[in-house]
Parts: C-alpha cells; sequence; structure tokens
C-alpha cells in the first residue's frame, strides 16, 4: 500500500508582515512560488495568500491576492531558466495583457495559458486564481508545442470540467493518500487536454469571416488609441460593416464602446506605473481621448478601484 498521509499543502501568507514590507517579502521567495517568474509591480496596497501542493512534478497554487502588473522580460527568462507551462485559473477578477504578440483578456471561469520561456506582460486585478505549472516536456508530450499556446485564453465553458474538478480537490486533499499524487496529476494533465480540444473546436466552430473581422477591428481600435476621431462610426466606416455587426463582434467585452473606453483606460495605467513617465495625469487624458483629468479619474476609480493620483504615488512608493 502507498503512503496513507493525506496530501498537505504549503500555506503561505502576507498578513502577519507589516504592509509596507509586504510586496518585498513575497518578491523574494523563490521558486514555486509565481513571485520567482515575474517582475511585479503593486496597485494600490498589497497582500496575497496561497496554498501550494506537488503532484508528482506539477505544482498546483491556490491563491487569493490584490491587483498588480506582472512582466516576464527577456533577461528574466535568460537569467532563471524555469521551463514550464503556466496555467491560470480565474475563480474571481480578470487579467489581461500581451503574451509574445498576442493581446489577451480573461475573466472569472476562464483559463490563460502562458509559455514562461516567452515574454508576458499582464495587469491582474484583485483575484483569486488556480494556478499550475507543467514541466514543458510533459505539456508537450500531450499537447504538441508550448510555445504555440502562449497567450491561449480558454472559455468558461470548455474550462468548467478542470474548473469543478480543482475546486474539489482543494477540499479533500487532506483525504487522499500522498501515494496517490500520481494519479491525481495524471487527472489533471488529462482535463486541461480535455479543455484545450474543446477550445480548439469551438474556435473552428465559429465562422472564420467573424474571427478575421474580430482581429481587424481590434487592430483598428489599437492601432488609433491615441486618436480623437476613433468612435464607432469611423471603425464602421473602415471595416465597412454596420453599428449592429461591429457589437456583435464585442458582446463579450460590453459592446464595441466599453472596449475602446477599457482599452484607453488599461494604456492610462501603464503609463502611471511607468516610471520614467512624468507626463501630467491631464495630459494623458487628453492624449487618450478623455474629456479631462476629472473624467479620466472617476472612469478609473470605477475599473481599478483607485484614482490615477494614487496610482502613480502606489508606483513611486
Amino acid at each position: 500500500m502507498g503512503d496513507r498521509r493525506g496530501i498537505e499543502p504549503v500555506r503561505y501568507s502576507t498578513s502577519g508582515i507589516a504592509p509596507a514590507e509586504r510586496h518585498e517579502a513575497w518578491s523574494d521567495r523563490g521558486w514555486p512560488s509565481i513571485a520567482a517568474l515575474f517582475e511585479s509591480t503593486p496597485i494600490g496596497p498589497f497582500s496575497t495568500s496561497a496554498e501550494n501542493v506537488y503532484l508528482d512534478g506539477i505544482a498546483v497554487s491556490y491563491s487569493t491576492g490584490t491587483a498588480r502588473l506582472l512582466e516576464r522580460r527577456p533577461e528574466r527568462i535568460a537569467a532563471d531558466r524555469i521551463d514550464i507551462l503556466g496555467v491560470g485559473l480565474l475563480l474571481e477578477g480578470e487579467m489581461h495583457g500581451v503574451a509574445g504578440t498576442r493581446e489577451f483578456e480573461t475573466r472569472t471561469g476562464e483559463i490563460l495559458l502562458f509559455d514562461i520561456a516567452q515574454p508576458i506582460t499582464m495587469t491582474m486585478s484583485i483575484a483569486r486564481s488556480i494556478q499550475m505549472a507543467i514541466p514543458r516536456p510533459l505539456a508537450e508530450a500531450e499537447l504538441g508545442p508550448v510555445a504555440e499556446l502562449h497567450g491561449l485564453v480558454i472559455g468558461r465553458d470548455e474550462a468548467a470540467l478542470l474548473h469543478t474538478h480543482l475546486n474539489k480537490l482543494s477540499e479533500a486533499l487532506h483525504l487522499i493518500p500522498a501515494g496517490d499524487a500520481p494519479r491525481l496529476a495524471r487527472t489533471l494533465l488529462d482535463l486541461l487536454v480535455v479543455a484545450v480540444h474543446a477550445s480548439a473546436g469551438s474556435k473552428r466552430r465559429t465562422p472564420e469571416l467573424a474571427l478575421g473581422m474580430a482581429a481587424r477591428a481590434r487592430e483598428e481600435i489599437h492601432a488609433n488609441l491615441e486618436s480623437p476621431s476613433l468612435s464607432v462610426a469611423s471603425l464602421c466606416r473602415r471595416l465597412k460593416v454596420s453599428r449592429s455587426t461591429l457589437h456583435r463582434l464585442f458582446d463579450k467585452e460590453g459592446g464595441v464602446q466599453t472596449y475602446i473606453r477599457n482599452c484607453r483606460l488599461n494604456a492610462a495605467r501603464i503609463a502611471l506605473l511607468d516610471a520614467e513617465n512624468e507626463e501630467r495625469i491631464g495630459a494623458i487624458a487628453e492624449r487618450l481621448g478623455f474629456s479631462d483629468a476629472a473624467h479620466l479619474s472617476r472612469l478609473f476609480r470605477a475599473r481599478f478601484g483607485e484614482t490615477p493620483s494614487q496610482c502613480r504615488a502606489g508606483r513611486k512608493g
């Protein structure tokens, strides 16, 4: 018989650390903490907690944390040589960013896949999430080249089986003999493969024309984000589509106007978090199409829970 002891997670929390020291303490943690993978910039006061489990080479982390900007740059990739497929499942919150050249947005219930050997920048809201780290040889044996999965988002429906299993697993770990860890790892990998295949099938069922039009619309928006002429009407003219068609392409984002506004707010936050950017908040607002600094501040606070001034002050702190 195998080891009859239950599988015990390794717990970590910043709750007992002085608020001013929490982020540094978290950042100094080594692999397999997510802190070891990214350069991190807190967005507002920082705190986090996690339970980590190791299952036959696969690391699983159940975590809760405040908002932050995470970046994995070429110099860090070259220095640490960590080689995994990262899997991020959101239980609450959202993530958005750029993986290589692929833009992504991930919402509650969805999965983000990323190749840790490639650059990625993402902003995570206050969130509860589950992360998995799968060694590249193991992932590629089942899923093919990990590089091609970088920035892939798996929808809520396709992720449901893995989502449910991971949730239940956290409740039952103490009942599962440690000797069964390889079986658990095998099941998690199988469910991930099922989710990736289901996602690919779902995308094949999406009309190719709609996919191409959505990509063109996003390209137009990002290319003209600072243009005062960017509007629904101008997009319809450039893409030669009706307003109703354009809005359907952005249903998941709450409509095209919401998508444009959120892209501009994201761009404003990136500017505010840039240590070398001393541009006035009013100038950022004008550059990105907001009527004035007060207009930007109101929308910024509603989306990110802090004002532009607080965001910039937190960066400097």
